[in-house]
């Protein structure tokens, strides 16, 4: 049942992309309030589960995308359209897909995407996304089956169809009512879960979305009877075992899935990564050889087409190695992520309190102590100059450190840093002995660290954009390597002297184009300088562009050079953000 608003006639009929921007924002601080509910609720594949959290994560990610197009289009004078914001929105929720639930979202983004007209959307636009997602979805999964996240979808846009009126809140509070109901249902329709006395997660997720678009339309959050939670997880395992279980989660073994394609599964690890330069025939032959390496398959689009196609692939599977081999010949292989579904958190599956205690009695020698005197936090350092790109990086969550002109004080400064578990990103600021110097005081003084091989300041803010604080710290170092090495670096220089490059003889005073450590280009203009080098850089292929410029570029300049970048490749993505001063007057970074 839902609350009453207004009159009918006083209700909205459509939604303008800023409607639709609302949409998504109030979804995400709605994702954000129901998170703990949803993890709660997601016993499985073990008792602490993050539905919410990849959820959450995703919806973000969408509507980051779609605020940066926004303002993109507003730059140059335009004012985006629904469609623009939906697109945006999937294609962003299909890059920053996270976990099984966050990838079946992203399908229901991109539905709407594809449902939209230019201007609004409507009640006809609404009741076609619906319907478009159920078959995305179901086209994407392995071994759909009822009780899930799948479920909810299908009833809401059943609904939906049903429904004869002209007016969006009507036909989005009939889904949304049809959604309740369904989810209602899941607890009796999945025997894992009507044993745990819980309704899917993922639906929960989904349901969230149906009534933030009811609140949006009408001013009021329909209401939504009070959804069993265990008090803990660790209870809801317990509760498990005793209805006939064998002590863990699932009574069938650890390890097992929940989710919107089965129960039962024996499967250790999640692995997700992004597949690029492909195309659906070979996605869908991608889908099928991952069937025969696990289950909890799906292999999901962003709708694009040509390089600028994307697909998220999620698989549970006991071999790491062969679920990413097989998409090798089928395209390019990017931001793998692996979870260990035994283990999570990345503790071994240790007792923390028993654990805590154990640190207590010791006086905790044998860890660092971490940030409020908590154990097992995780911090990422980026070695960078102090100003906006310090700024830029600690916005993003890291901890930053001034290298200073030598790097002299690099390493005492990192050691200050508490946390038990370091990720340092060096961006090139450092000297091979500085770092050999920082490794030795690493292992001697925190013995959980990784030093990433980021070359530059572009490398690592590649590199921050994908690290995740929730798996294991050699799996989260590896995606974060792997983000860097996928990111080809650049940046301009001023020639100090007359001397001879590989493209020629510059004079003092020349701006010098460095790819990588080699002299590239020779200008005398910093606008011309930066757009012959991402020129330069873009025929190897890319999709983002990113431009760090320093201080010699003021606002006119920066303008100017996204502008035209933006419009000599319009396919392509370009942000820039301001440097600060610094040896070097601007950085490029593709990926």
């Amino acid at each position: 049942m839902t609350q009453e608003s207004t009159h009918v006639e006083d209700r909205p009929s459509t939604l303008d992309a800023h409607g639709l921007l609302t949409w998504a924002r109030r979804s995400v601080e709605m994702l954000a309030l129901h998170r703990e509910e949803i993890n709660a609720l997601n016993v499985f594949p073990v008792p602490d589960s993050d539905t919410g959290t990849n959820l959450l994560y995703t919806m973000r990610a969408a509507v980051d995308r779609a605020e940066g197009e926004d303002a993109w289009i507003a730059e140059g004078g335009g004012t985006a359209g629904a469609r623009e914001i939906a697109v945006a929105l999937g294609h962003g929720a299909v890059h920053g897909a996270r976990g099984n639930s966050g990838v079946i979202l992203s399908q229901v983004l991109r539905a709407v995407g594809e449902a939209a007209t230019f201007t609004v959307v409507d009640a006809s636009t609404y009741r076609r996304a619906l319907r478009t997602a159920v078959t995305l979805v179901d086209h994407a999964l392995s071994d759909p089956v009822e009780g899930t996240i799948v479920t909810v979808l299908r009833e809401a846009a059943s609904a939906a169809g049903r429904s004869s009126a002209h007016s969006l809140v009507e036909v989005a509070r009939a889904a949304a009512d049809a959604g309740a109901g369904a989810l209602d249902r899941t607890t009796a329709q999945l025997p894992a879960l009507r044993r745990a006395g819980v309704v899917d997660a993922g639906g929960r997720g989904l349901l969230v979305l149906l009534d933030a678009m009811v609140e949006v339309l009408t001013g009021q959050t329909p209401e939504r009877p009070e959804y069993f939670t265990p008090s803990e997880p660790a209870a809801a395992a317990a509760a498990v075992a005793a209805s006939g279980g064998d002590g863990r989660p699932g009574g069938a073994g650890a390890g097992e899935t929940c989710d919107a394609e089965g129960v039962g599964r024996g499967t250790r690890y999640e692995v997700m990564y992004s597949l690029t330069h492909s195309d659906d025939a070979r996605a869908d032959e991608l889908r099928s050889a991952l069937r025969m390496l696990g289950d909890s398959v799906v292999v999901v689009g962003d709708g694009g087409s040509d390089v600028n196609a994307r697909w998220a692939v999620h698989v549970h599977t006991d071999d790491i190695g062969s679920a990413i081999e097989t998409a090798l010949p089928l395209g390019r292989v990017t931001e793998i992520r692996v979870t260990d579904m035994l283990d999570p958190t990345g503790d071994g599956g240790r007792d923390a309190s028993a654990d805590d205690a154990a640190g207590a009695g010791t006086g905790g020698a044998a860890r660092r102590g971490g940030a409020g005197g908590e154990p097992g936090v995780r911090r990422v350092v980026a070695v960078v100059p102090d100003g906006p790109l310090a700024e830029l990086f600690a916005g993003a969550g890291a901890a930053t450190v001034d290298p200073g002109e030598d790097g002299e004080g690099v390493v005492d400064a990192v050691l200050a840093v508490e946390a038990d578990e370091l990720l340092v990103l060096p961006n090139g600021e450092l000297s091979r002995d500085r770092i050999s110097a920082l490794d030795a005081a690493l292992r001697d003084a925190v013995g959980h660290a990784l030093i990433l091989p980021t070359g530059s300041v572009v490398q690592g803010l590649a590199a921050l954009a994908v690290h995740d604080p929730t798996t294991t710290l050699s799996l989260d170092g590896f995606s974060m390597a792997d983000a860097a090495a996928g990111t080809r670096h650049a940046h301009l220089v001023r020639a100090e002297q007359d001397a001879l490059t590989l493209v020629g003889r510059c004079a003092a005073g020349d701006l010098l184009g460095v790819v990588g450590h080699d002299v590239a280009l020779i200008e005398t203009d910093a606008v011309e300088a930066v757009c012959a080098l991402v020129a330069r850089m873009l025929s190897a292929g890319g999709e983002l562009v990113t431009v760090l410029f320093g201080d010699e570029y003021d606002e006119a300049a920066t303008e100017s050079v996204l502008s035209r970048l933006r419009s000599a490749h319009p396919d392509i993505e370009v942000v820039g953000y301001a440097a600060g001063p610094g040896r070097a007057l601007a950085h490029v970074g593709v990926e």
